[in-house]
């Protein structure tokens, strides 16, 4: 084999660099040599001379005034890097391959080069050598051995966070949107631990390369001037640094962001052959007196132009519902809609308190409003019942705002350490209270249709959320979208939010979505802290509003006992590779854990499905089968 001119200097240079030829600034070395296998450089304190093409130049206000250089050929080690930092000297740009002399330094944990001098742009438009590498596998626990290196991300990134944006100018990027384990996973389990660890992990900043607080312009910002959460980039190039003893990424192109955009109103094909449209939604703090947040929130609930509203975090005092409802009707051009008035609601307060609004041509309160006191806070569990106007059926309607994780709680409402947070306990106790006056309320109303909404403060499998699902209620939401999310916190989303129907109920629920119209938002964007003041109906608030379609039109056909009808057989079982159902209904299907954690669900109605379980944990699931009339069948299945 040849062996080019080039080549054989540097293996030269590298030959009497390793028997022991001392480095001086006449010695070029290569940026591996610099950089070393180490957390810092075997050669700190030494004048070298090396060279690289140019990856990234940061020269601008703020940035961190200096280039990235890195070895287009690569000592295919990877426990070297082949890029590092020069600190200072302006005349290069990205592409540029450079030789240049400088002293080899640590600056909090990054190896670098500084006074530079001699620098020579031997050679401009060199093709810059990203390294592909994945994400988060690729670099684990390596991270060092890839500092100061140009990569090209092979796998899509999504932006999870852009919490520290507006104050430094980064984003958090991740290769799938996370979730908060206990959304998914049974609170302080094994699995909790292993998603816990997952989730950090799965964790890459991504930074404008300023070192300014507050830059101006906020950087990454699109043209509706926000930068919405649960977008990806399908290849991102970028150049990796350590800064402080962490590590973050730099665009080294033009990011193209794909996918969850803004949308004027929520997805009206999501909730199915409705006739009437039912909303749950926490206005975060609502007390009339800021003109913008009115204004917003009124254009989310016109938007969403629901017949039934449940609504949390409303200010004390009926001054304040008032002034909502006549804003909706303005908005609306004419009366529509009325609020239920409950005895102490009246007087003014710093509490915020929970609220029904109706459309008085759809809907007639009947029977009388009860709150559930029995358990503090105070006037934030409301239920009263209603008829349909048009077909004349009966429902019952719950909405709730449960104990929040924030504060300190002792004792039981102590943080347990198990994810689900402070006042669990408390929360618990809301849970019980709700199911069983709800229970004693199916006489007084004379219904077992009975939907409860609002914020509950619990994520998907903690305590509260199971004490409903362990007395028949199904979230809607989980049923037709069960990987949407109301809510979004460090870099997570999950369920706060809920559409919990009783076995009476789901028969005559045609579908039910969440519209993201808040919680992708940066938060920055909050009313009382955007600059810009954008008049919304984008973060109207923090969490987003659920939306469940009903109709009662189908009486008799919903009546029926449809899971008694269905005959369902699953073979084989136990199964190693695959099981198969088939049933005399097109049915959709899910498979559970015994902790209730959601393993796959079909997505498609059909009388005949097969399940690949290559992959999945030995032991026992949950298999449920469910036709379009609500009825369900369960098998227990046995995994190899």
């Amino acid at each position: 084999m040849r062996v080019s001119r080039r080549n054989f200097w540097w293996a030269a240079l590298l030959g009497l660099f390793m028997a022991g030829m001392p480095v001086t600034a006449q010695t070029s070395v290569r940026i591996c040599q610099i950089q070393g296998s180490g957390a810092a450089s075997p050669l700190a304190g030494e004048e070298v001379r090396t060279e690289g093409v140019v990856t990234l130049a940061l020269f601008g206000d703020g940035q961190l005034g200096g280039f990235f250089i890195q070895d287009t050929l690569g000592d295919g080690d990877a426990a070297t890097s082949d890029g590092i930092f020069v600190y200072g000297r302006e005349e290069v740009q990205a592409g540029d391959y450079v030789a240049l002399t400088g002293t080899v330094a640590e600056y909090d944990g990054k190896t670098e080069l500084t006074s530079v001098r001699d620098l020579a742009v031997l050679k401009q438009g060199v093709k810059i050598p990203y390294v592909p590498v994945g994400f988060p596998e690729g670099l684990a626990d390596n991270y060092e051995a890839y500092e100061g290196m140009a990569l090209m991300f092979t796998n899509p990134l999504y932006l999870n966070s852009t919490y520290d944006l507006r104050y430094d100018g980064s984003l958090e990027l991740g290769s799938e949107r996370l979730r908060s384990p206990t959304d998914y996973v049974e609170p302080g389990s094994a699995d909790y631990e292993a998603a816990l660890a997952s989730n950090r992990k799965d964790r890459l900043v991504l930074d404008d390369g300023s070192t300014n607080r507050n830059p101006s312009p906020t950087p990454f910002l699109n043209q509706d001037g926000t930068c919405r959460t649960g977008q990806k980039v399908d290849t991102l190039y970028c150049v990796l640094d350590e800064v402080d003893g962490s590590y973050k990424v730099y665009a080294a192109e033009e990011l193209r962001w794909k996918g969850n955009e803004r949308t004027g109103t929520p997805d009206e094909a999501a909730l199915g052959d409705y006739s009437l449209k039912v909303c749950g939604y926490n206005l975060e703090m609502f007390f009339a007196d800021e003109p913008l947040q009115t204004e917003r929130i009124v254009k989310l609930l016109d938007a969403i132009d629901a017949d039934l509203f449940g609504l949390v975090e409303v200010g004390g005092g009926s001054a304040v519902i008032t002034a909502l409802v006549e804003a909706l009707n303005e908005a609306k051009g004419r009366e529509e809609y009325d609020y239920i008035r409950w005895a102490g609601h009246e007087q003014s307060s710093t509490y915020t308190l929970n609220h029904i609004v109706y459309r008085k041509s759809k809907l007639e309160p009947f029977g009388g409003y009860f709150m559930i006191n029995s358990v503090n806070p105070l006037n934030r569990k409301l239920v009263q019942g209603f008829r349909e106007i048009a077909s004349g059926e009966a429902f019952v309607y719950s909405i709730n705002h449960f104990k929040s994780k924030s504060g300190s709680g002792s004792g039981a409402d102590a943080d347990q350490g198990d994810g689900q947070g402070e006042y669990n306990s408390r929360r618990r106790q809301e849970a019980y209270a709700v199911v069983n006056k709800l229970s004693e309320l199916r006489y007084h109303y004379e219904t077992d249709r009975i939907l409860v909404m609002g914020d509950l403060n619990s994520l998907y499998m903690e305590d509260p959320i199971r004490i409903f699902v362990d007395k028949g209620y199904e979230d809607q939401v989980h049923r037709f979208e069960p990987d949407s999310y109301t809510y979004c916190y460090d870099g997570q989303v999950q369920f706060l939010d809920y559409s919990l129907a009783s076995a009476g109920m789901q028969p005559y629920v045609t579908g039910a979505t969440v519209w993201h119209v808040n919680a992708d938002e940066p938060s920055f964007l909050d009313y009382d802290r955007d600059e810009t003041h954008q008049s919304g109906p984008y973060r109207a608030s923090d969490h987003d509003p659920v939306i469940v379609g009903l109709n009662f039109s189908n009486v008799a056909n919903a009546s029926e006992p449809s899971a008694s009808a269905m005959e369902v057989r699953l073979w084989p079982n136990p199964a190693s590779d695959a099981f198969h159902v088939e049933s005399s209904q097109a049915v959709d299907l899910s498979v559970y854990t015994l902790q209730g954690a959601l393993v796959y669900r079909s997505g498609l109605a059909s009388a005949r499905h097969e399940v690949e379980v290559a992959g999945w944990l030995p032991g026992c699931y949950v298999v449920v089968a469910r036709n379009q009339q609500g009825g369900l069948e369960r098998m227990k299945l046995t995994v190899l």
